[in-house]
């Protein structure tokens, strides 16, 4: 098992200097391997004829219809055994070259360096596979990290010295767990300063529960005004941290964009502004751990939805009207609310930290489609969009009354239980429930049913035979 650690440095003032010139050295030479690896992929797609050296006899030539090499970025591509050498391992040997012709590059631990290059290599393996976009060149704000491999790092309580800089002290706001050994170390650069980020490695992991050990399970239902709604009736408030300091963030932004360009001023507002952001993640980080605790905690499975939160934060599609070729409405001003709001939420990270979590304790973690699942009756497992009106739930087979987030948790632990092959009993959820007419609800409905004289009561005073059906 892995996990990290994450810890604030205290450089002196010459080690910052240092770092901060390490990091702007190893961000020019990322986006020149990016233009390379660019290059040379172009080069094999869209061969672009002219003259060059020929391998064997150092002659020049000029082909008429062919490219120079296929894939190939320096001298020769294959290695002295025959095997064609990877795009990685061409610019990793070009690393001599580079320090003999910058010298000032020599300063840069070469495991540094190397480094660089994998999370160039990384950056078109997950362009290639389909998991993100094409590699783009880094800005000073996107890049402000740099790694050292297994090994390179040293530590002495609360000392830690890294190659190319120094022994540095470090806040060591808890210690290493016993047999976990030190892997990669990330040296970060923030809004408040430097951090390090420890990565320990543990084999002894607890195992995974079997389905014959696991006697409870829940699901739980991610959302908007309720982070998470809980299959046992709990509910998880969602505070929106980034909303209660959206306020803020706009008057600290107006006034870094009015700052002349390059100006000292400018640059503290725009630090400023980080530090209001660094504070919200902070916020929204401390209060999903413990939420992740709270869920991991109250069962020996937690069952998810496998939700798309990349689609669902899509832009809506253009509309176009055939007569006139103008562009229609198309709701994307509401859908960039909603966007906002899912962005804020963080469900992803909330779900990394209950995995890992569980990967400590040993308990199961499942996902499962969430098709309809917000739509299904967890009673009679009726599916219809009219069962559903906005937060109610109100089956128009069986009856069933409840909280549509809660009984939407309920769908998704059946559901997730009865993938892994596990039969628990689902205990009756009661909570607080609003009805409403569901003619007037529905439009058209399977059954009509006749309301109570009080329209608003506990669901501990409202029995099924109160209502019947006509």
């Amino acid at each position: 098992m892995l996990v990290a650690y994450t810890y604030k440095l205290s450089p002196s003032r010459q080690q910052v200097l240092v770092m901060d010139k390490h990091l702007e050295m190893l961000r020019l030479q990322y986006n020149f391997r990016i233009r390379e690896r660019t290059e040379a992929y172009e080069q094999a797609s869209a061969p672009v004829l002219g003259n060059y050296c020929d391998l064997r006899t150092k002659a020049e030539c000029c082909p008429l219809t062919c490219s120079v090499s296929k894939n190939a970025l320096y001298g020769d591509p294959w290695t002295s055994k025959g095997k064609k050498r990877s795009a990685l391992a061409q610019q990793d040997a070009d690393l001599p070259n580079l320090k003999r012709e910058r010298p000032w590059y020599k300063s840069i631990q070469h495991h540094v360096l190397q480094q660089m290059l994998r999370r160039v290599e990384n950056a078109f393996q997950r362009f290639f596979k389909g998991e993100g976009g094409y590699p783009k060149l880094k800005r000073r704000s996107k890049y402000r990290s740099f790694s050292y491999p297994p090994g390179d790092v040293r530590f002495q309580g609360n000392k830690v010295r890294l190659p190319g800089i120094g022994w540095c002290r470090f806040f060591q706001s808890r210690s290493f767990p016993d047999g976990f050994t030190t892997r990669t170390v990330t040296v970060r650069k923030k809004a408040d300063g430097w951090y390090i980020c420890v990565q320990l490695s543990d084999q002894t992991v607890p195992e995974t529960p079997t389905p014959d050990t696991v006697h409870t399970a829940i699901g739980v239902d991610l959302g908007i005004k309720k982070l998470a709604s809980v299959s046992t009736g709990d509910l998880i408030a969602n505070p929106q941290f980034g909303k209660k300091a959206q306020r803020r963030r706009q008057l600290l932004s107006r006034r870094a964009s009015r700052k002349k360009k390059g100006s000292v001023r400018r640059r503290q507002a725009y630090s400023a502004l980080a530090r209001l952001e660094q504070k919200v993640e902070r916020q929204r980080t401390d209060y999903q751990w413990k939420a992740a605790h709270q869920l991991v905690g109250s069962a020996d499975c937690v069952i998810f939805e496998d939700l798309n939160i990349k689609n669902m934060m899509a832009r809506c599609k253009p509309k176009i009207d055939p007569e006139t070729g103008k562009y229609l409405k198309n709701s994307q001003a509401q859908k960039r609310g909603l966007n906002r709001a899912i962005a804020d939420a963080a469900w992803g990270e909330l779900k990394q930290k209950v995995k890992l979590v569980t990967a400590k304790s040993g308990v199961r973690v499942h996902e499962i489609n969430p098709k309809h699942t917000s739509q299904e009756c967890s009673c009679c497992g009726y599916t219809s969009p009219a069962n559903r009106d906005k937060e109610k739930f109100l089956c128009e087979s069986c009856g069933w009354m409840a909280d549509a987030d809660v009984d939407a948790a309920a769908v998704i632990r059946q559901r997730g239980l009865s993938e892994l092959g596990i039969n628990i009993p689902l205990p009756v959820v009661h909570g607080e429930v609003t009805l409403k007419e569901p003619v007037a609800r529905q439009g058209t409905s399977v059954g009509l049913l006749t309301e109570p004289e009080n329209p608003r009561m506990e669901w501990e005073q409202l029995s099924l035979f109160e209502w019947r059906e006509e």
